[in-house]
């Protein structure tokens, strides 16, 4: 478990104050701090312990009152500490107690000096909140592009740069940890949170998901969560929260792995999926939370519920009766914190700690159990430097709220993904990029003219941010009031008047009005329009247009209320992008798409360009103008299949054969450029690899050429192939990737590491229970149209530890011992001695043991009675 140092970070943040171990590069863990949490944990009551293990949702701090009040109804902040003593606290849906960052600052330490004060014990609490895309929790503050334009980029480093800024403003605003990365494969876009999503492939989505970790905990004083384990994002029928029907071999090969490379970069916390998987809710498992999480993958942090999601396991997944069997199942399965919200009838605060403390006396719930709980949010507030100094200097808040300007419109620019670029009629050039020296009309509902202003009516902004953004369903809940609190951004028609010059620049809106909350409005969550008033007025600039810009898209949504039947844009739309081409056939018609899924193939067929802008954040308008411009040539790939329609999901790019007739409408890694780029000379090093589980990667090199006109950022990525196992394999498998600019003309030779943890499988039969390995193959490496061979020598375990024992429980009692072992080799002499042959693709030992013991799979032994690896040379 990380931890890392409170006086950098106390000094960072202005207090002055210099504390920690300078000793120990651990800085908030010094060596006295297990002594500390050991002298604190014995100190505590049964209740209180429990109370350690509470979080409860915060609303607003009375912005009048010059400090916390010194008298509390039953129903304010004051009594969840002077009565409660509850251990931590949260903002959710990305709206804390006031959007004022000075307002937030001051009551966020007053709240923390009056639990000190207050609570029967000096315990700090912690206080989460969701900064998922950026801090856009508070006015002015720097929205940054959503997680699926992250995906787009491909660009590692800056994304875990602009994620340090994310951390800075986290520290700056006085909370303690955020509820990101979301690290949830990006398969299905009927559920709502697709545009939370990284990519559906597993190794970029955990590589994209371990820097936002490592760039989240920059700051010392900040945890991060690695969210939503596991297998949250494979509903079976769309749905958030539903049930997730994963085979073993999905879930181990596909699901799991990237939760496990996110892992590695050490985070704080791990948040439980709200759905269920196998017919098991998620928080109610023990093999997730404890055989998975913390034997298989070596977390050792703190495990904290969703939202109210106990309650769930009553009022969700019928899995049941009350609330007191869900928290002895959540409790007993390994939830170590429980996430309460404030609204609605869920069980609050009082009635969590009565319940469990009742269980615990009825013996029901282990003390240890809970002692093993507090012990780590003890720690977890330890480590984050908050008994050294629970609260933060307020005078470096409105310094840091609107950075990363550089940053944002950086990722901005390289996540837009031009889908189309085609010549209108009677023309030999594309429609991108536009020369800036024509009229231009800029229509549709996800722009408006300036001189609205900031009316209520004026919500075509909150197509840009999405959700999470100063609310959780976008910004004030999807309805915004006039002088209401905004993210920095840009927008694309003022940029492009700015540009152009407004008289070369006409503006006509169509009607958007968000309506998150009553998504049977619209599959598009809002209410467009195209009224004959807006059809006159388009109608009457188109023809007068040299080119028009159709800004189109989806409204702002979150979780269930997202959850969408089809895929196409709102009507009002179509009728829109129809009077444009009816009105001015042979003038170029360019769609920017701004919507957190892929959308509106029936209307993207009537436009000349399209460009994928996802929901780019604060630059997402500067970067807009820049690729209609030319200033800025797109770079952006898709990191998901787009479906040709909603009948074809799920449509994953690396899904196993046959695949004939099943073609997306944009691939994989799909995205188009105002240059073209040209590969040679593909090569691998080395070419032949004895043992995989002794090298995890192979170096990849390729001549790439620039033999356009104009410079360019250009992602290469390299994909294995075809290749043949014992198992069915994928139809492709992304290996690695690079980014990089050329000038026009330019050549230079890229080497990629290429990843073969990418390559290993679950091999066997349908139970998929034996250990995960690079089998011995041939394996075709290819690079757009060049294909290379890897030839791999014998079967080596790259993430390793061997086969499932489940399938070894002889007497179902959980554990594989000695008993298991006697019946095992009993049979295997009955059985004969043909399953040892030599080639490594028999069962490794133990991988997934129940206790947490056994090899991990990476022995070089072979040969033996179960065709797997010794145990005496681990790797």
């Amino acid at each position: 478990m990380k931890a890392t140092g409170t006086a950098t970070a106390t000094a960072a943040l202005g207090t002055g104050a210099g504390v920690g171990a300078e000793d120990d590069d651990r800085g908030g863990w010094d060596d006295d701090t297990p002594e500390i949490v050991d002298e604190t944990l014995g100190s505590l009551t049964l209740r209180q312990k429990v109370a350690q293990m509470t979080q409860v949702e915060i609303n607003t701090f009375d912005p009048s009152a010059s400090s916390i009040p010194d008298n509390f109804d039953v129903d304010t902040l004051g009594e969840y500490f002077s009565e409660l003593g509850i251990g931590s606290i949260l903002s959710g849906g990305a709206s804390p107690p006031s959007f004022d960052p000075q307002t937030v600052v001051s009551g966020i330490n007053d709240l923390q000096q009056y639990n000190l004060d207050n609570a029967d014990h000096e315990i700090p609490f912690l206080w989460g909140v969701d900064a998922v895309h950026g801090n856009p929790l508070l006015s002015g503050a720097t929205s940054l592009p959503q997680r699926i334009n992250m995906g787009a980029t491909r660009d590692i480093e800056t994304i875990e740069a602009a994620e340090r800024h994310t951390s800075e403003a986290v520290a700056a605003m006085g909370a303690h940890w955020t509820f990101a990365p979301t690290t949830d494969l990006q398969r299905d876009p009927r559920w709502g949170r697709f545009f939370e999503g990284i990519s559906e492939d597993p190794m970029l989505l955990g590589e994209v998901s371990n820097a936002r970790v490592q760039g989240l905990e920059d700051q010392d004083r900040v945890a991060a969560t690695v969210k939503h384990f596991g297998a949250y994002s494979v509903p079976e029928n769309g749905n958030d929260r539903a049930h997730a029907d994963a085979s073993m071999r999905d879930l181990r090969t596909d699901l799991l792995p990237p939760y496990d490379v996110a892992l590695d970069a050490d985070p704080r916390t791990v948040m439980v999926n709200s759905g269920a998987v196998n017919g098991k809710p998620a928080h109610a498992s023990s093999w997730l939370l404890e055989t998975v999480l913390r034997r298989r993958f070596g977390f050792d942090g703190l495990i904290l519920s969703d939202y109210d999601d106990f309650n769930r396991l009553i009022t969700n997944h019928d899995y049941v009766p009350d609330f007191q069997a869900a928290v002895r199942e959540g409790i007993n399965a390994g939830v170590d914190m429980y996430m309460i919200g404030t609204t609605g009838s869920a069980p609050g605060p009082v009635e969590f700690i009565e319940t469990t403390v009742s269980l615990i006396e009825d013996g029901e719930i282990a003390e240890e159990r809970i002692d093993e709980a507090v012990r780590r949010v003890l720690e977890l507030k330890a480590e984050l430097g908050l008994f050294e100094q629970p609260t933060v200097d307020e005078s470096t808040v409105s310094d840091v709220v609107g950075g990363a300007q550089d940053l944002s419109r950086q990722l901005a620019t390289e996540s837009l993904v031009l889908l189309e670029n085609d010549a209108p009629t009677d023309s030999a050039d594309p429609a991108l990029p536009l020369s800036g020296d024509e009229q231009l009309l800029v229509t549709g509902p996800g722009t408006c003219p300036a001189s609205v202003g900031w009316l209520p009516e004026d919500t075509g902004f909150l197509m840009q941010h999405g959700g999470w953004t100063l609310g959780w369903q976008g910004i004030q809940e999807g309805y915004p009031s006039a002088d209401g609190p905004r993210p920095r951004q840009s927008r694309l028609h003022e940029v492009l008047a700015d540009e152009l010059g407004s008289s070369n620049v006409s503006y006509e809106p169509t009607g958007f009005y968000a309506d998150p909350y009553n998504p049977g409005t619209s599959d598009a969550n809002g209410d467009f329009t195209f009224t004959d008033q807006e059809e006159q007025a388009v109608r009457s600039g188109a023809s007068d247009a040299d080119a028009v810009v159709v800004v189109l898209g989806e409204g702002p949504h979150n979780e269930g209320f997202g959850d969408r039947n089809r895929l196409a844009l709102d009507p009002a739309q179509q009728a829109l992008v129809d009077a444009v081409g009816d009105e001015a056939p042979d003038t170029p018609v360019i769609g920017v798409i701004l919507a957190g899924s892929p959308r509106g193939n029936e209307t993207l067929d009537d436009l000349d360009a399209v460009l994928f802008a996802g929901q780019p954040g604060s630059d997402g308008g500067r970067a807009i103008a820049d690729v209609l411009l030319g200033e800025a040539n797109p770079s952006g790939k898709l990191a998901f299949q787009w479906p040709q329609s909603v009948g074809q999901v799920p449509i994953h790019y690396n899904a196993k054969p046959p695949l004939d007739g099943h073609e997306p409408r944009y691939p994989f890694g799909h995205g188009r450029s105002y240059t073209d780029f040209e590969y040679s000379n593909l090569s691998v090093s080395p070419d032949s690899v004895d043992d995989p589980g002794r090298r995890e990667t192979v170096t990849v090199s390729v001549d790439v050429e620039n033999v356009g006109d104009r410079a360019g950022d250009h992602v290469v990525e390299v994909f294995n192939t075809q290749s043949f196992g014992s198992v069915i394999q994928p139809n492709r498998r992304l290996l690695g990737f690079e980014r990089l600019s050329l000038s026009a003309g330019e050549s230079t030779t890229v080497e990629i590491e290429a990843s073969l943890r990418a390559l290993e499988v679950i091999g066997g039969d349908v139970p998929a229970t034996s250990a995960k390995v690079v089998e011995p193959a041939e394996y075709e490496l290819s690079i757009g149209d060049l294909t290379t061979t890897l030839t791999v020598g014998q079967a080596g375990s790259i993430s390793g530890r061997g086969q499932l024992v489940s399938i070894h429980d002889v007497n179902g009692d959980g554990q594989f011992d000695a008993h298991d072992v006697q019946t095992l080799m009993k049979l295997a002499r009955e059985e004969g001695d043909g399953r040892g042959n030599g080639n490594g693709r028999g069962r490794g030992n133990d991988d997934w043991d129940d206790d947490g013991h056994g090899n991990d799979g990476r022995g070089n032994g072979r040969g033996n009675d179960n065709g797997g690896r010794d145990d005496d040379d681990d790797r």
